[in-house]
C-alpha cells in the first residue's frame, strides 16, 4: 500500500512540474510578443519615415525593451513616433 501511494505522488508531483513549465513557457512567449510590439512598430515605418529610421537603426541589432524604446525617442524629440508607441 505504501508502493502505491508513493508512485501516485511520484506522478502527481511530475504532472505538477509539466503544468508549472507549460505555464512559464506561455508567459515567456506572451513577454516576447509584447517586447516587440514597439520594436516591430518602429521597423515597419522605418523605410517610410526618418524619425522611425533613425531610432530603427540604433535598436535593430539591441535588446531593448519598449521603455528604453520610449526613451530614446523622448531624448530624440521623435514626440510624434512617441505617442504612437505609448
Amino acid at each position: 500500500m505504501a508502493k502505491n501511494l508513493m508512485k501516485k505522488a511520484k506522478k502527481a508531483a511530475k504532472s505538477v512540474k509539466k503544468e508549472a513549465k507549460s505555464q512559464a513557457s506561455e508567459v515567456k512567449q506572451a513577454v516576447k510578443e509584447v517586447k516587440s510590439s514597439a520594436k516591430s512598430h518602429i521597423e515597419s515605418l522605418a523605410k517610410s519615415r526618418r524619425d522611425a529610421a533613425i531610432v530603427w537603426g540604433m535598436i535593430q541589432n539591441g535588446n531593448h525593451s519598449t521603455e528604453q524604446i520610449k526613451k530614446m525617442c523622448e531624448e530624440k524629440g521623435f514626440s510624434q513616433l512617441l505617442s504612437e508607441i505609448s
